[in-house]
């Protein structure tokens, strides 16, 4: 079960936060552009509320404030993969009010196409930073980056981690972790391409076997990947989504 109590003093609860999101992926190959909207909310009976989701063995602190995270700043090499512009909106919700969470600092992790993650001396990376970095959310609660689909790893279906911090000074004052997931259909689409299909037979965990995917939402009572999930539709030559 998922938990909803709130391990830092201060701030909103847990569940109070709702993330809404938007990216666009470059398809070239695939027939098409992926385009993600946000659906606007301004009542909390109108929305799901963002499910908590673990931290995980990967999150390392102290990453740089940046948009644009392809890039490794050690050594300049840009990581391959499907482009991801991300746009999340912050929002945090008291009794039935929905109002941006402006200063709010939202981290980003991921595993590259080969599914390694920056930083971590058991992939062979210290030292490195690509797919990692943070942007502080503006006066409409928004931060974006550039990142890339994320590559699957043993044990875990494709996913990005997002971390929401609020200080007081230098004090942290409250931290809310969730993870975010894509359709297993559009990933085996877009693991037909390189740098991702020369992997891709490998595979071994997806949404449905995912440990932390199906977890439960203790609120809702839902699946609680399924509310992080990014769901796609075809459209023509596009591919199109939108998650409240």
């Amino acid at each position: 079960m998922m938990h909803n109590d709130s391990n830092v003093t201060g701030g909103v609860g847990r569940r109070q936060l709702l993330l809404n999101t938007a990216g666009v992926f470059s398809l070239f190959g695939l027939g098409g552009v992926l385009q993600k909207t946000a659906v606007a909310a301004n009542s909390a009976a109108a929305i799901v509320l963002t499910p908590q989701e673990e931290q995980g063995p990967y999150f390392v602190d102290g990453q740089l404030e940046r948009k644009d995270v392809l890039y490794d700043t050690s050594t300049g090499t840009v990581q391959s993969g499907l482009h991801l512009f991300l746009k999340i909106t912050i929002n945090q919700v008291v009794g039935e009010v929905v109002t941006p969470l402006t200063g709010a600092r939202f981290d980003i992790w991921e595993a590259n196409a080969a599914g390694v993650y920056s930083d971590e001396a058991s992939e062979d990376t210290t030292g490195e930073n690509f797919l990692r970095g943070y942007q502080i959310a503006d006066s409409n609660g928004v931060v974006e980056f550039l990142t890339i689909y994320p590559g699957w790893y043993s044990g875990r279906t494709p996913h990005i981690h997002g971390m929401v911090r609020l200080y007081s000074g230098t004090t942290l004052t409250y931290m809310f972790e969730t993870q975010f997931f894509f359709p297993d259909s559009l990933t085996a689409e877009i693991y037909q391409l390189e740098p991702y299909a020369s992997r891709a037979s490998g595979q071994n965990t997806f949404n449905t076997t995912d440990r932390v995917f199906n977890y439960t939402d203790c609120t809702t009572g839902a699946t609680s990947g399924d509310e992080l999930l990014w769901t796609v539709v075809r459209a023509n030559s596009s591919y199109m989504t939108a998650w409240n």
